[in-house]
């Protein structure tokens, strides 16, 4: 039993306490006369205190055994994003917010999906991708098994027939990314490490083994600035439209060495990038002549700008770039043997939200420019995309041009179709036409692919879909009776896919 004492009033029940205990005093040193009449006020007042003195131990007691209170309501997305493989790696999908976390008894971090690394302030988030689909190519597409060959990559005449009306089940770019944040003196610190186990080509079906792990992302960020393994600032998330084709939509693509500063304000944001420079003319570096590329002697340059105006999302991707060519002594050239040439791109987009519904649109120019898009960059190694050696060994920069747009149309909460177009023309010079039993540069190239996704449950989407592409290869020696001609090729192929988010 707690005596009656003088207390220092604390909180509101402090304050009851310490008007009834200044009552209780009051009472004790009453006059002899009044002690009589008091003896009932102290008694009663005794037992108050002591009533109040229970209540509050037994309030502490359950709130030291109660569990902590959460809001346990669900909140993971109820139909993720289909996982992309050629999609840039910053604008990922993620599915699970902090809140969640500390909903099953975890301290959530900062970043969406992280929780607290234990002992330290910063937040660690652990996700990625598991993919199981179904292929049916028809035409000359690359072959079984790869994960670069469902982005369009149909081969010339004469090559590729291992991929014609074949139908296989494949598990490709099943993928693991980490990412960290903590608070610093100078802004938040941050980390990124993405990894895909893939196939980059055709291997050995009858092992249905993966061909290897990619690390397609490892960069580390200080406030505005990021550093190290990246995608380029050219390209844009936008461009990605959702797809259950292995290869994605045929947008920009490009990544690499960076050093990046991004910001923004009043409605607009930006990012600049200083990347690793690299020459890249014909296919194997050497081109048609004997020879070295010549990286750039300063690092290239490339700029995203992003702003509303209205309901629509508008951004506008820059590049500049150097880079050269030194041919061997004793080749037989005739005239100059070096050269170096200056290259340039440029790529504004529109995205409009309908409701749920979106609409796309994107136009990439480039002069020399570098990563104009996924079927040109992949299509026989690049061949020509950046420029061309002519023959007396000056460079001839190669203009491309290439046009992208979708339209996503939701049919209810967890149901969606997506139709894709996409084409380009490229102009590398005549004097890249390839040789016999070997690849010729592409010039033109149309795709269209539609498809229907829907989610079965959270973090679980499927879908199916088909794709139509048509290509024109300059040259296309390897098409036996029509030496020296163009030739076109068409593919048609059907795909099926499911992927589990984690």
């Amino acid at each position: 039993m707690r005596k009656i004492s003088s207390q220092n009033p604390s909180g509101t029940r402090s304050i009851l306490k310490g008007f009834l205990y200044s009552t209780a005093v009051v009472a004790m040193i009453a006059s002899p006369a009044q002690a009589n009449e008091m003896d009932g006020m102290r008694t009663e007042l005794q037992n108050l205190l002591d009533r109040m003195e229970r209540i509050e131990d037994q309030q502490v007691a359950a709130e030291k055994m109660a569990p902590a209170t959460f809001n346990r309501q669900y909140i993971r997305k109820r139909a993720p994003q289909m996982w992309d493989r050629f999609a840039p790696y910053d604008v990922r999908d993620d599915y699970i917010m902090p809140e969640t976390a500390r909903a099953n008894g975890v301290v959530g971090g900062d970043i969406p999906g992280s929780f607290k690394v234990p002992g330290s302030d910063t937040s660690m988030s652990i996700s990625g991708n598991l993919l199981m689909g179904a292929t049916w190519d028809g035409g000359q597409a690359e072959g079984p098994f790869s994960t670069w060959g469902h982005a369009g990559l149909i081969q010339p005449d004469g090559a590729g027939t291992r991929g014609n009306g074949q139908f296989r089940l494949e598990s490709l770019a099943n993928s693991l990314a980490v990412t960290t944040s903590s608070e610093t003196a100078m802004g938040p610190l941050t980390t990124s490490l993405v990894m895909v186990w893939d196939a980059a080509a055709p291997g050995v079906e009858s092992t249905l083994s993966q061909g290897f792990d990619e690390l397609v992302n490892a960069s580390m960020g200080f406030g505005n600035w990021l550093f190290g393994l990246q995608g380029f600032a050219f390209t844009s998330g936008a461009c990605y439209g959702e797809t259950v084709a292995t290869g994605g939509a045929p947008c920009p693509l490009g990544r690499g060495p960076a050093i990046q500063y991004s910001g923004g304000g009043g409605g607009m944001s930006y990012r600049v990038q200083l990347i690793h420079p690299v020459a890249q003319l014909d296919a194997d570096g050497l081109a048609d002549v004997a020879g070295v590329n010549q990286n750039g002697s300063i690092p290239e340059l490339q700029a995203r700008l992003a702003f509303s105006a209205g309901a629509a999302n508008i951004g506008l991707g820059l590049q500049l770039r150097e880079f050269g060519y030194q041919g061997g002594q004793g080749t037989g050239l005739t005239g100059a043997v070096d050269d170096t040439a200056t290259g340039f791109g440029i790529f504004p987009e529109v995205q409009i939200p309908m409701g749920r519904d979106t609409l796309y649109a994107g136009v990439a120019y480039t002069d020399g420019g570098r990563n104009t898009n996924i079927n040109h960059s992949l299509w026989t190694g690049g061949r020509g995309e950046e420029g061309v050696i002519t023959a007396n060994g000056s460079i001839d920069t190669t203009e491309t041009v290439s046009v992208h747009t979708y339209f996503t149309h939701w049919w209810n909460d967890t149901m969606r179709s997506t139709l894709h177009a996409s084409g380009g023309n490229s102009n590398p010079s005549d004097d890249t036409v390839g040789a016999a039993a070997t690849t010729p540069p592409l010039t033109k190239w149309r795709s269209l692919t539609g498809n229907l996704v829907w989610s079965l449950m959270p973090r679980v989407t499927t879908g199916v879909g088909v794709t139509y592409h048509d290509a024109l290869f300059r040259g296309d020696q390897g098409n036996t009776g029509n030496t020296g001609s163009d030739e076109s090729n068409e593919a048609v192929e059907g795909h099926w896919r499911i992927s589990v988010s984690y």
